[in-house]
């Protein structure tokens, strides 16, 4: 016979086969000015807003049932590290750095050559570019061609 106190500490022990994998819900960012953050991304790559009744945040839809989450607050830089960054994939990477180009902002490939694209060992193009607050973007595009 098995003693109560094992079996109970069996019971508490989590069970491999029957947990499921977390997912990924939503990332979050903290800007200096939420509507300018919320409209670059709108803007630059097409996200979706969804609405939120909360005041200091604005949520947007990155697809999948993943969201990015911008919350206010922030009053020093972002220190610059594009080892830390978001990933995007866009339908069009060269309607993107034209909407770059018409704002005057930088993208550049990892290398940090500016207005330069790259394409990545598995044939994705791919580009780098800072949000207003200074977060890394990797942009990445497997179809479309570059403008200029």
């Amino acid at each position: 016979m098995v003693p109560v106190s094992a079996l109970l500490l069996m019971a508490m022990m989590p069970q491999a086969e029957s947990q499921v994998p977390a997912k990924a819900e939503h990332v979050a960012i903290q800007a200096a000015d939420l509507d300018r953050s919320a409209t670059f991304y709108r803007e630059a790559f097409g996200l979706r807003m969804i609405p939120t009744p909360l005041k200091n945040r604005r949520w947007l839809d990155l697809g999948n049932g993943m969201a990015l989450h911008i919350l206010d607050g922030r009053t020093a830089p972002k220190p610059s590290n594009r080892n830390e960054h978001l990933a995007l994939h866009v339908d069009d990477l060269a309607r993107v750095t034209a909407w770059l180009d018409r704002h005057k902002l930088v993208w550049t490939n990892l290398a940090g050559d500016p207005s330069t694209m790259q394409t990545r060992f598995d044939g994705v193009r791919q580009i780098y570019v800072q949000d207003p607050d200074g977060y890394w973007l990797e942009v990445g595009d497997s179809r479309g061609t570059v403008t200029r």
